[in-house]
């Protein structure tokens, strides 16, 4: 075999090789979105996200991230759903260890093309929060409240996060916005207090039980925002309240309800939002 012709074999073999990893990492995806789709809070699910990465060799870990980006930009609506804050800058970095993180961006790089720049979003000294998309006021309140009536993903999330809640209200009308996005916002600790109200005014958005849990859960909610919330949350939920929060007026509330649902009542309430 010349020189030629074994460059041609290699180059078919670490196509077919590639061809097989990405095979493998879409039948995978599907196994691994179905277990992150039962966690509602989205702090719990980036965990558990890194633990499945943890879990895996940097180059499945690699092909992983791949497979579930593309998804996200197919706009598959369960990826969407999940993945929010698991793609986003930093967040990844607070889940997995300095040298795992490496060695998966190095699996990215070797993959080449657009893999080589995705966990670049990631890391970095003067990178963006990781709790929020920054807002970009520069423009006319005007333009941006038209500009949020739009479709386009990244103008929605952006703007969800805008300082202004009338930006935000008219995000908060769009159908295309997704849970996935709304609860992005509902988590973010250093989100608007305007904002989150505006959301629990939603009727559309606040009926959805894991916005209710995650504008309860977040500490920049307006407190009497919560101790509307706090009755329709369950018994589970409030107990994981008590015992967590950092906020002691949101423990002894939700104390307090779970003690009155365990008293002897004719009643048939169900705690359920």
């Amino acid at each position: 075999m010349d020189g030629a012709a074994r460059l041609r074999y290699l180059v078919a073999l670490l196509a077919h090789l590639r061809a097989c990893r990405r095979c493998q990492a879409r039948r995978g995806l599907e196994g691994l979105l179905a277990r992150l789709d039962v966690i509602v809070e989205p702090d719990l699910r980036l965990r558990r996200f890194g633990e499945m990465l943890v879990d895996r060799s940097s180059d499945a870990a690699a092909w992983t991230l791949v497979e579930l980006q593309a998804s996200v930009n197919g706009g598959d609506p369960r990826a969407r759903r999940v993945c929010s804050g698991l793609l986003e800058r930093q967040r990844l970095a607070g889940v997995l260890p300095p040298r795992r993180l490496a060695a998966i961006r190095a699996a990215l790089d070797a993959l080449g093309g657009p893999s080589a720049g995705l966990l670049s979003e990631y890391g970095g000294a003067g990178s963006a929060s990781n709790e929020e998309t920054t807002p970009r006021p520069r423009d006319p309140v005007g333009y941006r409240i038209s500009q949020a009536r739009k479709h386009l993903p990244i103008l929605i999330e952006r703007l969800l996060f805008d300082p202004d809640v009338r930006v935000v209200q008219t995000v908060l009308a769009n159908p295309r916005l997704t849970e996935a996005e709304v609860l992005k916002l509902s988590a973010a600790r250093r989100a608007n207090p305007d904002s989150l109200r505006a959301i629990a005014e939603d009727a559309n958005w606040i009926a959805r039980y894991p916005v209710k849990l995650a504008l309860a859960s977040n500490p920049a909610t307006p407190p009497d925002l919560v101790a509307g919330i706090l009755p329709h949350l369950l018994d589970q939920d409030l107990r994981i309240l008590v015992k967590a929060d950092g906020r002691a007026e949101v423990r002894r509330q939700a104390g307090t309800l779970l003690a009155g649902r365990s008293a002897p009542r004719t009643g048939s309430g169900s705690g359920r939002g």
